[in-house]
């Protein structure tokens, strides 16, 4: 059992339960046993003492107690009975002494020249409140254990179906969105059971989800496949267009922008194909996708009149699907082209991240609070759909790596990926 488990804390309070018990029987039994003792007893041999200084005076002759419990010796100066030499050499009051292998209850008093021992043999009155007292109460304490046990084994079968459902959720592939879909068939519940409903609950929820997943998916595919073909022509046309008239600005940042757009399309498509099927995870070598990025990144980035680089500060490789960590890269590289003017991109391989910095417009608090959501994009002048972090951060979740972004208007951004 798990120690945060819900039936680990079920035998923890069935336990302690029983040990509480146990100590308040110890304890009442041997706080009845010193009442007996020190106060019944006591008080009935003070009694005992009194009724015969009583019967004495008014009857010198008067025989002192002998019961089959009780023992009385007197000694005066009309009397004088055998006293050991252990109760004699004795202070007045109530005690138990050795005598003669036993430990007696002996209350001795004094009036004048007489002294009384009243020796107490409570063996018997012990075996009496042992077979009155300590049977009924065992009887009780083995009822209340029984009653126990058998209250926690059922809520343990109870609670089965339950702790089953957790450890099957625990163990389910949240993060791997084609089997992410829990299997619940095989738990046995009640029909009017809460596990009955959420089992019941879980699997419809589980495929609503699996649904929802499915189409998105879907959408994505056909969206980014059908999306190529009118790109195509657009690019085909710019093309034939600057053949006619030349090369114009206008006509660069149009080219430019479809470029962006099938780099989107092409991202979106590798992820939805990433997330439907496992790839292989590799060794891949940071620092030769970051160079082969460069050079293939490099046309866009002169257009742009920027300096982009590769520092190389480590040798870095991450665990991945290669294509993953070519998304990545190539929307942190991209959009700090695009965002940065003019000026420069470096590229910067630290031991175990990889680090895109630009010297742009930079954002304050507010935007990069929100730059990571889709469709969101800095204040620049630059085209872009505001997708492009959003699908950093959605992979760098998927793979385990954390995304640190610092930035400060006029002093450009840093993007550091940490594998």
């Amino acid at each position: 059992m798990k120690r945060s488990g819900v039936q680990h804390r079920l035998t923890r309070v069935y336990l302690i339960q029983l040990l509480l018990i146990s100590v308040a029987t110890v304890m009442g039994v041997w706080a009845t046993a010193n009442i007996i003792e020190h106060v019944l007893v006591k008080q009935a041999l003070i009694k005992e003492a009194d009724h015969y200084w009583a019967l004495l005076d008014g009857n010198p002759e008067q025989p002192r107690p002998n019961t089959r419990h009780l023992l009385g010796l007197l000694t005066s100066d009309t009397v004088n009975d055998s006293v050991p030499e252990v109760l004699s050499s004795l202070a007045d009051g109530y005690q138990r002494v050795d005598l003669a292998g036993e430990r007696p209850i002996v209350y001795i008093e004094s009036r004048g020249s007489s002294r009384l021992y009243l020796v107490f043999d409570e063996r018997r009155v012990s075996v009496l409140a042992f077979l009155f007292g300590i049977l009924p109460l065992t009887g009780v304490l083995l009822v209340i254990y029984i009653t126990s046990f058998l209250g926690w084994k059922k809520s343990r079968e109870l609670l089965s179906p339950l702790v089953l459902l957790a450890d099957r959720l625990r163990q389910t592939p949240v993060d791997t969105p084609s089997v992410a879909r829990p299997e619940l068939a095989d738990i046995q519940a009640d029909n009017d059971s809460e596990v009955a409903v959420l089992v019941s609950a879980l699997e419809a929820y589980a495929d609503r989800l699996v649904s929802f997943v499915e189409r998105e998916r879907q959408f994505t595919r056909d969206a980014s496949h059908e999306l190529r073909t009118p790109l195509a022509v657009f690019r085909a046309n710019l093309e034939l267009l600057e053949s006619q008239v030349g090369e114009r600005p206008v006509i660069s940042r149009m080219a430019d922008t479809v470029e962006d757009m099938e780099a989107t399309l092409e991202t979106l498509l590798m992820l939805a194909r990433t997330e439907q099927i496992d790839q292989k995870s590799e060794p891949v070598i940071v620092n030769d996708m970051a160079v082969n990025l460069m050079e293939r990144l490099s046309p866009l980035a002169e257009r742009k009149q920027i300096r982009l680089q590769v520092r190389q500060k480590a040798l870095t490789s991450v665990d991945c699907p290669e294509a993953a960590l070519g998304i990545v890269l190539t929307n942190l590289v991209r959009n700090a082209i695009n965002y940065s003017g003019s000026g420069e991109v470096d590229i910067v391989i630290l031991k175990g991240a990889v680090q895109v910095a630009d010297s742009g417009v930079g954002m304050d608090q507010q935007e990069l609070e929100r730059m990571l959501r889709p469709f969101e994009r800095g204040n620049s002048d630059e085209g872009g759909h505001g997708l492009g972090l959003a699908i950093v951060h959605r992979l760098c979740e998927r793979y385990g790596w954390q995304v640190m972004v610092a930035s400060a208007p006029g002093k450009g951004t840093q993007v550091r990926v940490a594998f």
